[in-house]
């Protein structure tokens, strides 16, 4: 039995096309499956809930982001499906198999630039094909491909240190993507570029999501971010976190950066703007009035 996600009607698309997408979408087998997910920090009565209950399903070739408030337990849900840590309950299904690990049919992307500066772009991708038992000679070639698609195929030769941010995460995508995963899992791997090469990168991301039979789970905080890349939104609350929403993105595909002005778009971002900074009444810091100043203008 699915998990019957929490959805919003105010904010699904009418659109006929939209509809169509997400009948499309849930036709879909379900890859990825997560039932009443916890995650404690510490032991006994200094025990914290990072987050409790979590339960979802990710249908295959679906683009999934995760938002939620700092603390909330984004990254650390990333890890647990990556295998890379270990839920205090619930549990992880992949293809219908619990997840106890990490395995060549989960790629990870960091936000950090993690590949080894000792190996070029080529031999980057290469290696975790030659890991798993590959002939270097066809390890190459399939490398090779990766680099075509990523756009970066004149630089196989470079190192890691001669490349710019946006290219080393283009390397490091071509790197978990040459693995073959079931799902691709990318945790906030476009916050350390600046405002253009990230624009840049959320672009070639999906030009290699629609070519490529992959699954993504996205780990973002900003929001604008989240409304372009995304089918659907997962929304983690805090203290301790938890499911809030689960927002299927009503903007119609293929987008374009004037969408950001439709009307479907801004009712999205209201929307995530509610759960991630609600309004709340904050007194105002009084601080003390020390004038350290004899200029004779007043600022306003």
């Amino acid at each position: 039995m699915q998990y019957d996600p929490l959805i919003s009607q105010d904010y699904r698309s009418q659109a006929p096309e939209v509809a169509a997408r997400f009948a499309r979408i849930r036709s879909r087998p379900v890859i990825l499956s997560a039932r009443n997910l916890k995650r404690n920090f510490g032991a006994g009565p200094e025990a914290r809930t990072i987050f409790e209950g979590v339960s979802l399903d990710i249908h295959r070739r679906e683009f999934i982001c995760v938002i939620g408030p700092s603390g909330c337990g984004k990254s650390t849900l990333a890890r647990i499906v990556a295998g890379l840590d270990e839920a205090s309950g619930g549990e992880v299904l992949l293809d219908g198999k619990a997840v106890s690990g990490p395995g060549p049919e989960r790629g990870m992307v960091f936000q950090g630039y993690t590949l080894f500066p000792w190996l070029t772009v080529k031999g980057n991708v290469m290696f975790g094909r030659e890991m798993g038992g590959q002939a270097p000679s066809e390890a190459e070639r399939e490398a090779r491909q990766w680099l075509d698609m990523v756009g970066l195929g004149k630089f196989e030769n470079a190192y890691p240190h001669e490349l710019s941010g946006g290219m080393k995460q283009r390397v490091a995508i071509a790197r978990a993507l040459a693995n073959g995963p079931r799902i691709l899992i990318m945790d906030e791997p476009f916050g350390a570029l600046d405002a253009q090469t990230r624009a840049q990168m959320q672009a070639y991301l999906l030009q290699i999501w629609r070519k490529v039979d992959v699954t993504i789970l996205f780990i973002t905080h900003d929001l604008d971010e989240a409304a372009y890349l995304s089918d659907r939104i997962l929304v983690l609350g805090t203290n301790p976190g938890g499911l809030v929403e689960f927002i299927e993105n009503p903007v119609s595909r293929p987008r374009t950066v004037e969408q950001f002005r439709g009307a479907e778009f801004l009712a999205l971002k209201r929307r995530l703007e509610e759960h991630i900074h609600p309004p709340v009444e904050v007194e105002e810091e009084r601080l003390p009035m020390v004038k350290l100043t004899l200029a004779g203008d007043e600022v306003e």
